[in-house]
């Protein structure tokens, strides 16, 4: 037997006294690296902390469901405060003052376009192209959200002038919030689709600051309405993202934002 051979058997074997079951085999470096490149693609497709530090709900949620039913209504409702509430995000005691408003219509086009016209401060934040896609989306759901910017002390900028009293080399003193949500159902076009999973999918949406440009990341509730949707309630990662992105410093900036939430995600796969 060669010496080599020899060091690489004695090296493979449990030293004496040592119970063979108990061994444990560590991950290997190119696996890690795999797990982490696939929640990187995630966090990617779900268009979050992409150019903007992530934005999130810091007053509480309160959502309210029109054009169905009461019953179909609160089925909605309780799912995105169940959501909020496993995510850690704010949920507001009923009654509360909306600002998550899901509106199912048969003509998802044509309510679209009335609202932003109608009410464009509720879009200001959207680029023309954004707009655009909204609009003439194909997309059962399509959604948008009102943001501002504010201290971290929930002081909202002025003139975009945000007044600070302490200074930080890690914080960058600016925290963006959600104000407000619209979430657009076209029940002819998500028409078979179960409610439940309707539901899920706008709690994702509502909660989250994403981006509905890019593919919806797989192993997603996003991708309910492809070919072949593999989830039709919220994945584990769908979770870990949300709770990544309510237990993160909100004040940071969005390559910093993006690596926590690829951590969380990842962590969410073991």
């Amino acid at each position: 037997m060669s010496l080599f051979i020899t060091l690489a058997l004695l090296a493979a074997a449990p030293a004496a006294g040592e119970d063979p079951d108990s061994i444990i085999v560590t991950g290997i470096p190119d696996a890690k690296r795999e797990e982490r490149k696939r929640a990187a693609e995630f966090v990617r497709r779900a268009g979050v902390a992409q150019l903007e530090p992530v934005a999130r709900w810091i007053a509480p949620v309160c959502p309210r469901t029109l054009g169905v039913a009461a019953k179909i209504a609160g089925i909605v409702d309780d799912r995105i405060r169940e959501v909020a509430t496993a995510a850690g995000a704010p949920v507001a005691p009923t009654p509360c003052t909306p600002n998550i408003a899901v509106i199912f219509t048969d003509n998802g086009d044509g309510l679209t376009r009335a609202i932003l016209d109608k009410s464009p401060r509720l879009a200001a934040s959207l680029s023309s192209t954004e707009r655009e896609r909204l609009v003439q989306g194909d997309g059962p759901i399509r959604w948008w959200y009102g943001t501002r910017d504010e201290s971290r002390d929930g002081m909202p900028t002025t003139d975009g002038i945000l007044k600070q009293y302490n200074s930080s080399i890690v914080s960058t003193q600016v925290v963006r919030a959600l104000r407000s949500a619209t979430v657009i159902v076209d029940a002819e076009q998500a028409d078979g689709t179960l409610l439940d999973a309707v539901a899920s999918y706008t709690a994702m949406v509502a909660l989250a600051e994403l981006n509905s440009d890019p593919p919806p990341p797989k192993d997603s509730i996003m991708g309910l309405f492809g070919d072949e949707p593999e989830h039709r309630s919220l994945s584990g990662k769908d979770m870990a993202l949300l709770r990544g992105i309510y237990s993160l410093p909100p004040d940071r900036e969005a390559y910093q934002h993006r690596r926590r939430l690829v951590g969380a995600v990842r962590k969410g796969e073991e």
